[in-house]
């Protein structure tokens, strides 16, 4: 199986120089701040270049029921067929929903077409939400119900430990649930350890984890992270999930 790989609309154009039979999946983050628009014209340039493309479609970032409907029918016009639904990287709600579940409850996805929902993971525990394996179970639930594939995408991890013991956990409780549904573990790629720190800062990542992981390997390695080590340690997951911190030119070249 391929592996997904995560970026940003101003990466956009470099999906096109990506070698074949490295990555299927294509996910697009919707930061605060930017807009529907741009992430639309990211997935047909995805589609475009022969990728599946997979919407971020963050609860935080949404301001009520009708935006979330002008943002899924333009998603369904251009031909998408999967998204990952997140709770979102905001402190704070730019509008009326506060969470995942909050989305589903509207009733808008069952409106359209799409073939999968995906959702978030957090081996790590998520700082916006301390009931996060629970709310998991419940979304999932909704899922299945709504007749929906699903898969979890989890946040990148440097806990080699707490994740395994994090995948354990949730696969024998999602087997009652959907026996289908796959584990999708995050890495990050080849970047400087000061820019895995920032972004943790961000994501909910433990930057004491970066270091420890990283001081286990030498100090040489500390300046620079190398996710080898860790994907050789984890364990029972289905897919990986890459986030290229370092660039994608980089994280290409630490695959092949």
């Amino acid at each position: 199986m391929l592996n997904s790989l995560e970026i940003v609309p101003k990466q956009m154009e470099r999906i096109a120089l990506l070698p074949e039979n490295l990555f299927k999946d294509i996910y697009v983050a919707f930061i605060p701040g930017d807009s529907i628009n741009n992430i639309i014209k990211t997935c047909k340039f995805i589609l475009n270049c022969g990728y599946t493309p997979i919407p971020h479609v963050p609860a935080r970032n949404i301001l009520d029921k009708n935006h979330l409907d002008q943002y899924l029918n333009a998603l369904s016009e251009v031909g998408v067929s999967k998204i990952l639904a997140i709770g979102g990287s905001g402190a704070s709600p730019e509008g009326v929903f506060e969470a995942t579940y909050d989305l589903f409850k509207t009733d808008v996805f069952n409106q359209y077409n799409f073939e999968q929902i995906n959702i978030a993971g957090h081996p790590e525990g998520n700082p916006n939400d301390p009931d996060s394996n629970l709310n998991l179970f419940k979304k999932l639930h909704w899922l299945t119900d709504n007749n929906y594939n699903s898969s979890i995408i989890t946040q990148w991890t440097f806990n080699t430990e707490l994740t395994n013991s994090w995948i354990k956990n949730i696969k024998s409780n999602i087997e009652s649930i959907n026996t289908q549904t796959e584990i999708h573990i995050g890495v990050a790629g080849p970047a400087k350890i000061t820019t895995l720190i920032n972004y943790a800062k961000i994501c909910g990542v433990s930057a004491s984890a970066i270091v420890a992981k990283n001081k286990k390997l030498g100090l040489s390695k500390l300046i620079k992270h190398n996710p080898t080590k860790i994907i050789e340690e984890l364990k029972g997951y289905d897919n990986l999930h890459f986030f290229p911190f370092g660039g994608i030119k980089e994280l290409v070249n630490w695959k092949e």
